[in-house]
């Protein structure tokens, strides 16, 4: 795919038969065995007509790979002025075409993500790379969100990588110095067993550009290709990731707005209901200047949370003639984000209001996974949910049975931090036994 890339021409005669093509025009048909001879309607089958102004016509070369054209028809005359033959020029268009569609799926594409993976298909199936990756920046690191090519395991090492001089993969090194990397496998040394796995896919050179638009890094992008990129491939990568970046930039500045929008109505129901409950809580003031400053929330200890939201549903115990005792393990060291605490204090604040005993006693703790993950669980000796309503707890249905806009609130808190929650019996196989609430979430210790 060049950027400017050279027309090819052929004579046509008023039958519709092809008396002369230059060499362009037979290397880019000769593999359908279309030349001197051909009738001109073989050469996009079932398109209406040819030479139509602004048409665009759809094809694929040898490798089937596919390409575009566009044509452009010169009558030619005889000596007494009758129509003879047609000259016509034929443009390959592929790269403008390309070009014009990243915007278009950009405006079809749910968010970032898919957006690189409908790009990523679209270079697949227009250009003669053997793979593709495609990374979006993360703070200080690159991920992998999409890739073509790649096998499972290539991408499990490089799935991310930090933007550092030193980073492990170039990737990280592409973000970090916003420069394109173009290295011969046979030079690359960072990591053996990524080499091993690029040069199993036929890879001889690896090219990695950053993806910048308005000075803003968005992305990288990595292709690999079995030959040295020549100056007009290279042209044309470079065209193509530009496009790439300001596309992806604005799916990720639409994607930032509909988060804000989303924590500011998260914001306001906890501070609604933190009020609502008498809680006398300084965060509240946080939640504001974090929405106003667009800046990112701090962590705070897991034991701290666990004791505000205690303290704070004693309040409420004590107001409705109950008590509530909370035990607890595996809290020390650990660091959860702010709102959690919110989401401890609303399981608490649930298991008073649903509570039969004046007596309410809850166990939390945290548990460690092998996976490297962890999970909070806060059970309690309540009369528990049964199994057809253990799914209808999160809806934000004030009538609905154990639920309501407490633990729709906690939902929408573990998902802001990328974790999941779900109820289980406090006793496997006897929900009258109370209820246990499960938490996954991103710990640092």
């Amino acid at each position: 795919m060049e950027l400017i890339p050279a027309d090819g021409k052929c004579i046509v005669a008023s039958d519709g038969t092809i008396v002369w093509c230059d060499a362009v025009f037979s290397e880019w048909f000769s593999h359908r065995g279309l030349g001197a001879g051909a009738k001109l309607s073989q050469l996009f089958p079932g398109a209406r007509g040819v030479c139509r102004p602004g048409a665009v016509y759809e094809d694929t070369d040898k490798l089937g790979k596919r390409r575009y054209f566009a044509m452009e028809c010169r009558p030619m005359q005889g000596m007494k002025g009758e129509k003879v033959s047609d000259e016509i020029r034929i443009r390959k268009i592929t790269l403008d075409k390309v070009l014009a569609d990243i915007p278009r799926m950009a405006t079809q594409a749910k968010g970032a993500e898919e957006l690189f993976e409908k790009v990523l298909w679209l270079l697949r199936d227009t250009t003669h790379y053997l793979a593709f990756a495609g990374y979006l920046a993360r703070d200080s690191r690159v991920e992998l969100v999409a890739s073509k090519g790649w096998t499972e395991k290539l991408k499990s090492y490089i799935s991310l990588q930090p933007i550092v001089p030193d980073s492990p993969s170039l990737a990280g090194r592409t973000a970090y110095h916003r420069k394109q990397i173009v290295m011969a496998m046979k030079d690359y040394g960072l990591m053996p067993e990524v080499k091993s796995a690029i040069q199993k896919l036929g890879g001889d050179y690896i090219v990695v550009t950053p993806l910048v638009d308005q000075d803003k890094l968005v992305g990288v992008l990595t292709v690999i290709n079995d030959k040295v990129l020549t100056p007009a491939d290279s042209e044309a990568l470079q065209s193509l990731c530009v496009q790439v970046a300001a596309a992806l930039n604005m799916k990720l500045q639409e994607e930032a707005a509909a988060e804000k929008a989303e924590d500011a109505i998260l914001y306001a129901n906890i501070i609604a209901r933190t009020l609502q409950a008498g809680v006398n809580d300084k965060d509240v003031a946080t939640l504001l200047h974090s929405l106003n400053d667009n800046t990112a929330l701090d962590n705070i200890p897991l034991k701290g949370a666990v004791d505000y939201a205690r303290s704070a549903v004693e309040q409420i115990a004590e107001a409705s003639h109950k008590k509530i005792s909370v035990k607890s393990s595996g809290l020390d060291s650990v660091e959860i984000g702010l709102l959690l605490k919110y989401a401890i204090f609303e399981i608490l604040k649930n298991s008073i209001d649903h509570s039969r005993a004046q007596a309410v006693d809850v166990d939390i703790r945290m548990v460690r996974e092998r996976s490297g993950g962890s999970r909070l669980e806060i059970s309690d000796n309540g009369p528990g949910i049964p199994d057809e309503f253990k799914s209808e707890v999160f809806r934000p249905v004030k009538a609905s049975l154990k639920g309501g806009m407490g633990l729709y609130l906690v939902k929408k808190i573990a998902n802001k931090y990328g974790g999941r929650v779900w109820v289980e019996d406090r006793v496997h196989g006897d929900y009258r036994k109370g209820v246990s609430v499960v938490i996954t979430i991103l710990s640092s210790t």
